[in-house]
C-alpha cells in the first residue's frame, strides 16, 4: 500500500519518543515527592530549632523574633502538611477529585494525598484559611480542592474547580495526562498511511519539545531539593547538646555559632517556600 512503510516508520518513532517521554513523567513524579518530603523533613528541623531557642534561658529576642517569623511564612506548607495527614485519613483528594464526574477529575482520582500536595508545594501556592480538620464528608473534600485552588472563591481563590485543574494540569503529573497514548490509543486508525505518518511525525516532533521542557524542570526541582538537603544539614542542634542551659552562659562561639544556626534557617524557609515556574 502506498506510503505503508512511512506510516510504520513515523509510528514506531511516536511510540518510542511517548515511551520515553513517559518515562520522563514518572521521574518528575518522583523526584517531585522527594522534594516534598525533603521539605517536610526540613520544616520538623525547623520547630525543633523553634523549641531550643524559646526554652533556651535568656535566648536573644531577635533569635526568637526571627525564628518566629520564619514559622509564619511556612504556614502554607504546613497547610499541606496537615491536608495531607487528613487525606489520608478521610480519604479526602480521592473521593474529592472523583465526585466531580469529568474526565479530568476521574484521571487524577489515583492520586495520593502525598502526590497531590508535592504537586501543590512544588507548583503553586494555595491557602483557605480554614481548618479542614474541622470539617467532614463533602464540606472537608470541597475546602482540600478549595486549598489546592488557592482559596475560596469568595475569598478571591479559585475554588474547587481551580483545584481539580491544579491536579489535572500542573507540573509533571499534569504532563503525563497530556501524553495520553495517543499513538498506542489508534487515535489515527481512520486516516489514509500517508496523513498518518503526517500526523505522527506532528505528535513526535510536539512530544520531543515537550521531552526537552519537562527535562529542564526535572532538573530544576533536583536542583532544589540538593540546596534543601544540604542547607538542612547546617541546621542540626546535636553540637547544642553540650552548650550551656543558658544564653549568659555561652561563649563568644557558641553565640556566633546559634547566630548561623539561626540565619540557616531563615534561609531555608525562604527554599521551602520556592515554586517552580512552568
Amino acid at each position: 500500500m502506498f506510503y505503508s512503510d512511512e506510516r510504520e516508520k513515523a509510528v514506531n518513532k511516536a511510540k518510542e519518543i511517548e515511551t520515553k517521554y513517559n518515562t520522563l513523567v514518572n521521574r518528575g513524579n518522583e523526584i517531585s515527592i522527594l522534594l516534598y518530603e525533603e521539605r517536610k523533613a526540613s520544616v520538623r528541623e525547623i520547630f525543633q530549632v523553634e523549641q531550643y531557642i524559646n526554652f533556651l534561658a535568656n535566648s536573644p529576642k531577635e533569635f526568637k523574633r526571627n525564628i518566629s517569623e520564619v514559622i509564619k511564612n511556612l504556614s502554607h506548607f504546613r497547610e499541606a502538611m496537615i491536608l495531607e495527614k487528613e487525606a489520608e485519613a478521610n480519604n479526602i483528594i480521592a473521593a474529592g477529585t472523583a465526585a466531580g464526574g469529568t474526565a479530568v477529575a476521574g484521571a487524577v482520582a489515583f492520586l495520593g494525598p502525598t502526590a497531590a500536595m508535592a504537586v501543590a508545594t512544588t507548583f503553586g501556592t494555595a491557602s483557605t484559611g480554614v481548618a479542614i480538620s474541622a470539617l467532614s464528608g463533602a464540606a472537608a473534600n470541597s475546602a482540600a480542592l478549595a486549598w489546592l485552588g488557592g482559596g475560596a472563591l469568595a475569598a478571591g481563590g479559585g475554588g474547587m474547580a481551580a483545584g481539580n485543574a491544579l491536579l489535572a494540569l500542573a507540573g509533571p503529573v499534569g504532563w503525563g495526562l497530556a501524553a495520553a497514548s495517543i499513538i498506542g490509543g489508534g487515535a489515527f486508525a481512520c486516516y489514509k498511511n500517508k496523513e498518518v505518518a503526517e500526523k505522527a511525525n506532528e505528535y513526535a516532533i510536539k512530544t520531543e519539545e515537550s521531552i526537552r521542557k519537562l527535562s529542564c524542570i526535572i532538573e530544576r526541582i533536583i536542583n532544589l531539593r540538593d540546596k534543601t538537603i544540604k542547607l538542612r544539614n547546617f541546621i542540626s542542634l546535636a553540637p547544642f547538646r553540650t552548650y550551656p542551659n543558658d544564653y549568659k552562659n555561652f561563649t563568644n562561639k557558641h553565640k556566633q555559632a546559634l547566630a548561623v544556626l539561626v540565619n540557616n534557617c531563615m534561609t531555608l524557609g525562604v527554599l521551602i517556600n520556592e515554586r517552580i515556574d512552568q
